[in-house]
């Protein structure tokens, strides 16, 4: 027996020092040199910084716990999914830092980067299997956890105010959450009232006042309902009153689409501790508050589409003590408004809706009850109702009342950066008919000093076909796409790195861009600067007045803003953070064999997509879909109280 003691506590030993050593040396794969660095970014720290050493001993404790004390076996999938994670990051690193993997052509330098891929591939086959642990094991939902939410017999309740506030609560659970989201994000409202206006709605305005032409470049909508709100401020009293309805319609949606989450959430049996964690996330971070005072399109899109996403869900998983009526008129008209809104104001959104609604209607779970079968079909029908809806609103009455449709060349904005690098790094081999090519659609002589690796604007702003008919667009892009596929086969390293330098951030644990980019954008987080002021002078024009000190807006926006250089804390204005998290969880759902809860990922996944063909990278207002459906996706992949096999 002492013999047996002794060689456990060996073999303990001996595991603590393999952890140990596995954090340092999986730490010291995401060192990156200084020399050469071009990275929009600060310099990168050493490799004898206080930062890595902090990062060894969180990787050594990542490892003893999932393998030594948890005893997580890892999937197939979850090996391979983290070789990806480490191959994907070190180039994106490398591509980020060097502007250029040159160096990948040493086989010293390719096998060193190699091993440095392994070495970063570790703690994320740890981070899944950590995570799928927590998703499989009841860790987020515990039966005992409804038992807890289950509101008390009124005997056992004494009397007092915050007694029956609870009980309220309890009782207007949804109405509940609104407020507090809406209470706790009222402070930057007020800071910066009457709101930060973006500078597209700045353009939409022009547009829907006849100052400039009407096009869907900013999204009909959004021009319509920002210019509508804009034209009754006016009527009662001044810009700002339009401004500040603009944002309270978007803080009420925002709000609803958090409260509706963490309902459904609740249902599912998700313990209360992870549910104050993503309530917590929705009204105590500064990102979501600080998107509510942005006066933009995107906070109004992510919302629509948070909620289309919670109601396809209610559709799909359904529970136990949901009641007939609650599926029937309203819950289809919600999935309808919803998802159209979520395709109108921002074009883009039919992306996201119309596969989810396929998936829906193709996939049938054979266990599920005729009320259940019904309840999927009819909320796919109305999904397709309102993608179809949208199409006919951008293709039948958009074109009807002489709007014309510029965001034809946008698709190009991948394509354009490629050009430009090719004329950056290769021009004196670029064929003078080549060259003829681009200059025809683009300013070729002036490409590679405007080429910037992580926003296409720059480039894309000197397509000389802005504002012409579409037929027009598309015939002068005919001989620019031979080209571009002729310039393809004599530089296909340049290509890739024109790509993926255009949205490696997206996937890639890069470092926070900081730096001078067009306009300020790329890598951008939160705005409380007002530029549309510079419009001009005009009266038709709009102006934003904000009362509040200055000095007050500058200490909110760095408190908001701080969060970013706090550890840890900075995860959450990280996008590759989303982006893996939601990796883990369906790997997690495969492992659990409940493929059909795959189906609701879907709209997280296209519009990582559309962010990775997006102008700028690392565009955290782009990828805010994303983020909003992380912790109700996260949620989902929790094996529920009694499991099932969706």
């Amino acid at each position: 027996m002492k013999n047996d003691s002794r060689f456990r506590a060996l073999l303990a030993r001996g595991s603590n020092v393999l952890c140990a050593v596995a954090g340092i040396l999986c730490a010291m794969s995401f060192v990156v040199g200084a020399e050469g660095y071009v990275g929009m970014s600060e310099p990168p720290a050493s490799a004898t910084s206080y930062l890595w050493c902090a990062l060894a001993v969180c990787f050594g404790l990542l490892f003893f716990h999932v393998y030594h004390r948890l005893k997580v076996r890892l999937s197939f999938l979850q090996v391979i999914s983290g070789l990806v994670f480490g191959l994907v990051n070190v180039l994106g690193g490398l591509l980020f830092a060097y502007d250029s993997w040159a160096m990948l052509k040493s086989p010293v330098q390719l096998a060193l980067t190699l091993l440095k891929a392994l070495g970063q591939a570790l703690p994320m086959m740890a981070a899944f299997g950590w995570l799928s642990h927590l998703l499989e094991n009841g860790a987020l939902s515990k039966a005992a956890a409804c038992n807890v939410d289950a509101a008390a017999p009124e005997t056992a309740q004494p009397a007092g105010v915050w007694q029956k506030m609870l009980r309220w609560a309890r009782q207007h659970e949804g109405l509940a959450l609104w407020l507090v989201c809406c209470l706790c994000w009222l402070p930057y409202v007020l800071v910066f009232f009457p709101g930060t206006v973006c500078w597209d709605l700045g353009e939409s305005a022009q547009m829907f006042f006849g100052l400039r032409p009407m096009n869907a470049w900013h999204g009909v909508l959004a021009t319509w309902l920002f210019g509508s709100c804009i034209w009754l401020g006016r009527l009662v009293g001044s810009d700002n009153l339009g401004i500040l309805l603009y944002v309270l319609l978007q803080m009420t949606l925002l709000a609803y689409m958090a409260a509706q989450m963490l309902t459904f959430l609740r249902r599912r049996g998700l313990n209360r501790v992870f549910r104050l964690g993503v309530l917590a996330f929705f009204a105590l971070t500064p990102l979501w508050g600080g998107y509510v005072q942005f006066v933009g399109k995107d906070t109004l899109y992510v919302a629509a589409l948070g909620l289309y996403l919670v109601r396809c869900a209610e559709a799909l998983l359904g529970w136990e003590e949901a009641s007939p009526c609650r599926f029937r008129f309203w819950f289809c008209m919600e999935v309808f408004l919803f998802g159209l809104l979520a395709c109108t104001i921002r074009p883009n959104g039919l992306i996201a809706v119309l596969p989810m609604a396929v998936l829906m209607l193709l996939f049938r779970h054979k266990e599920a009850g005729a009320f259940w079968q019904t309840v999927r079909r009819n909320v796919a029908i109305c999904a397709l109702s309102a993608s179809a809806a949208a199409l006919l609103f951008s293709y039948v009455l958009v074109p009807g009342l002489g709007i014309t449709d510029d965001t034809g060349s946008a698709l190009y904005s991948p394509l354009f950066q490629q050009s430009a690098r090719a004329l950056r790094d290769h021009g004196d081999t670029v064929t003078p008919e080549e060259y003829a090519a681009i200059d025809h659609v683009l300013d070729a002589a002036n490409l590679p000093k405007l080429y910037e690796p992580w926003i296409s604007d720059p480039v894309k702003y000197t397509f000389r076909f802005y504002g012409q008919d579409e037929t027009i667009q598309k015939e002068a892009l005919i001989p620019y796409r031979q080209a571009w596929w002729s310039m393809l086969k004599k530089y296909p390293l340049t290509y890739a790195e024109a790509f993926f330098a255009g949205n490696v951030s997206y996937y890639s644990f890069t470092p926070k861009m900081e730096g001078k980019t067009y306009n300020n954008q790329a890598g951008s987080r939160l705005v409380f600067e007002n530029y549309i002021n510079q419009m001009g002078d005009d009266p038709r024009l709009v102006h934003v007045y904000q009362p509040v000190p200055e000095s007050l807006r500058l200490l909110t926006a760095a408190f908001a803003r701080g969060w970013r250089h706090i550890p840890l804390a900075s995860l959450l204005y990280c996008c590759a953070f989303y982006t893996w998290t939601l990796a883990g969880a369906a790997l997690s759902l495969m492992r659990q064999k409940r493929r059909l809860a795959l189906c609701l990922f879907a709209p997280a996944l296209l519009s990582l997509v559309v962010c990775c063909v997006s102008p700028v990278n690392d565009y955290f207002r782009y990828f805010l879909p994303v983020v909003a459906m992380t912790p109700l996706l996260v949620g989902i992949a929790a094996k529920p109280v009694q499991a099932d096999a969706l």
